[in-house]
Order: structure tokens, then sequence, then C-alpha cells
């Protein structure tokens, strides 16, 4: 039994420089966890050193040390769930009266039943609270919904172990005889109570990790600044739609927008409230959209949305959705309200078309919506020229350099 319980230590000690490096890292609750891992890593060290027929402080001293453990367990997922976490205060508080209880069982009455009704029901309560966090934190917890399931099942099972032994403890029928009588109950007992340990250990680093990987996702598939699909994710979302292979299965419109005279707002206002524009259109826009759409941004200030299993009638429908949201949504600043309107071009995919191909489509009808005048959108079916003559009047100034009168107004002297 001795190399189980060291076994034991020896796997929780293993996820104490892991937590570590995750603390380094930032995620929440790493800290505790590893704090966690130790103490009961050294309590369960102590057991297989010491005993468990031992008297005295000791008697004391082992539960209160199972007990930290599982406090600065249940820390560790408060924080993980953005909740504040266990102050030293709270687990003096917590601790005080266990260790009182556990004092007068010791060496006033000297009870081992006691003693066990004390430590298992406390600790039984505790690991209950683990489990009841993450229940009440399931949608704050930013990690896979397998993970966080485990851990609540995880807490679940070592409350209910440690519920049954404070029941048979209440009843008089157990003991801590099961370390020095290898019985087959007794052995499946002990081996249980010292696989739960780890489990819970593993439940948690589970979640970090999890976390770790999902942010990793996130930032991969998305903007940093606006949220929006990165440019590589959307790309990835788009290409199955359109295969130069086989005929294009539904009706699929991609729209290509452009922020109107986005690098006068920059000048004018800083690159601050450049960024904070990006974040305003993509709130905006977002608010617009069909739940099926997909809305990327390229780079600068282009974006693009994918509208699955949509018509040019409903694509139309969607982009002046967007044009009004966009005009009756200024962004605010401190000094006044900056109006805002973006230029929109819509491609409907053909038979065969690839994506680069309803990109170049989409980008074209763009161009002759702000040759337009900007601020609406452009079919590209209904397009009149070809590319020559919008890269002739590309050289002339480009999309940044026409001045349109929106910006008469609104960037005019003041």
């Amino acid at each position: 039994m001795t190399v189980v319980l060291i076994a034991s230590a020896v796997a929780i000690a293993i996820t104490v420089p892991i937590f570590l490096h995750l603390h380094a890292s930032r995620v929440p609750g790493a800290l505790a966890f590893a704090a966690s891992a130790m103490v009961a890593s050294v309590h369960i060290a102590l057991r297989a050193i010491g005993g468990s027929d031992s008297r005295g402080w000791l008697d004391i001293v082992f539960p209160l040390v199972m007990l930290l453990g599982s406090l600065l367990m249940l820390s560790g997922f408060r924080q993980f769930v953005s909740k504040p976490a266990l102050r030293p205060h709270a687990l003096v508080a917590i601790l005080m009266p266990v260790a009182g209880l556990l004092a007068v069982f010791t060496f006033m009455v000297d009870s081992l039943a006691g003693r066990m009704i004390v430590s298992t029901g406390s600790a039984s309560i505790i690991v209950l609270a683990m489990a009841w966090t993450m229940i009440d934190g399931f949608r704050q917890a930013d990690a896979p919904t397998a993970f966080k399931l485990f851990a609540i099942v995880c807490a679940f099972v070592v409350s209910a172990f440690f519920m049954s032994r404070w029941l048979a403890a209440v009843m008089g029928t157990d003991s801590w005889s099961y370390f020095a009588e290898p019985t087959a109950w007794n052995l499946a007992i002990s081996s249980m109570r010292l696989l739960l340990f780890p489990t819970m250990y593993l439940s948690a680093l589970l979640l970090l990790l999890g976390r770790t990987v999902t942010r990793l996702e996130r930032s991969l598939n998305h903007d940093s600044l606006t949220g929006a699909l990165s440019r590589r994710a959307f790309l990835e979302n788009a290409a199955p739609h359109f295969d130069p292979n086989r005929a294009v299965q539904g009706n699929v419109a991609l729209l290509f927008l452009d922020i109107d005279h986005f690098k006068q707002l920059n000048d004018r206002y800083g690159h601050d409230t450049g960024d904070r524009a990006l974040r305003h259109f993509v709130e905006v826009t977002s608010k617009a959209l069909p739940s099926q759409a997909r809305l990327g941004r390229l780079g600068g200030e282009e974006f693009a949305i994918l509208l699955p299993a949509s018509a040019a009638a409903v694509a139309t429908s969607v982009s002046k959705m967007i044009l009004n949201a966009l005009r009756n949504a200024p962004l605010s600043s401190v000094e006044e309200s900056i109006p805002m309107t973006v230029s929109i071009g819509v491609a409907i995919a053909r038979p065969g078309d690839s994506t680069n191909e309803i990109l170049k489509r989409a980008d074209e009808a763009l161009y002759q919506a702000k040759a337009n005048g900007r601020d609406q959108v452009c079919l590209a079916g209904e397009l009149e020229g070809d590319a020559a003559d919008r890269n002739e009047k590309a050289d002339d100034g480009g999309r940044q350099d026409h001045v349109p009168s929106i910006f008469g107004a609104a960037y005019g002297a003041r």
C-alpha cells in the first residue's frame, strides 16, 4: 500500500510544473491548482511514510492538510470561471472550526469515528462546491464542453466517495483500518480513494490546457482587433462553396465591403479612433446578418461576407440592411458622433467558380459602388465597363483618393 500511496503522490506532483507553466502564461486558476497539487502530494507522501495509525497532533494535521489542498483546488476552479479566489482569511475561517472539532475528538474524546465524520464531511462539502462552481460558471469557463463535463463528473464522484465514508463513520462501520488490513474490500476502497485525487487534478489540467488550445484556435481563426474571422479562416470557410471541378450546390453570394474614407478618418481622429471604428463596424454589421452568414476581415478596412443559400435578391437585401444599420449608428466619440458608411460589392456564385474568381468579381462590383458615389451596393451582374476601365480609374487615384460628399460635411473645417 505504501508503494501505491507514493505512486499517487508522484502522479499529483508531476502536475505541479505544468500548472506553474500555465500560470506563467496567465491562465486563471493555475497557481491555485499548483499549490493544491503540492499540498496534496505532500499529504499523501506523509501518509505513506507515517502510516495511518498515528495519534496526537498528526490526527489533526493530516486532515487539515487534505482539506487545505481541497480548498486551494476550489479556489482554482473559482478563478477559472472568473470568480474571486478564496482569500487567506477565508481559508483560515473555514479550517479553524474544523481544527477545533478535530482537536476535541483527538484530545478530549479520542474518537476515530468523530474525526472521520468531521474530515470526510468537510471534504465532501468542499468537493461538492467545486462541482457547483463549474456548473454555475459553465458558460464562463472557456474550455471544451467535454473537459468541463469531465471536471463536474469527477467532482461529483469524489464528493460521493467522501459522503459514503461520512455515512459509514456515522453508522460506525468505517475506520482507517483498510491501510492496515489488506482485505479485498479494504484494498478496493483504498485504491479508489487514491485514484480519485489524481483524476481530479487531471480534470483541472485538462480544463486549463483546453482553455489554452481554445484561445490559440480563436486567435488563429479570428481577427484580434475586431473579432471577425481572419482572412485565412474566412477563405477556409468559403472554399467548400466554390469548387471549380463541380457545379455549385445552391445559390451562394459573396459580399465585398470597404469602409468609406477610412484613411481620412484615421488621419483626422487618430489610429485609436480608427481601431474603434473597425470594431464598431463589425459589431453593427454582425447584428444585421442572418445566422448562416460568415463575416471576415480581409485586411485593413476591407471585409467580406459569405452568404450560403442566398440568391441575388437576398444578398442585395442583406447589403441594404447593412448600409442602413451603419448610417443609423454613427461612431460615438468624446466630442462628436462620427458618421460611417460602407460600399458593398456583391457577386453570386456561378457553376465552376473558384474562391478567387468570385472574390475578383465582388471586388470589381465594390469598386463600381465606390465610383458611383459610395454608401451603396453594386451587384456584379449589373456592372458596366470592364476591368481595364477600372485600372484606368485606379491609376487616377484609386479608392482612397476619392473624397466624397459625406466627408465634406463630416470632416470639413471646424
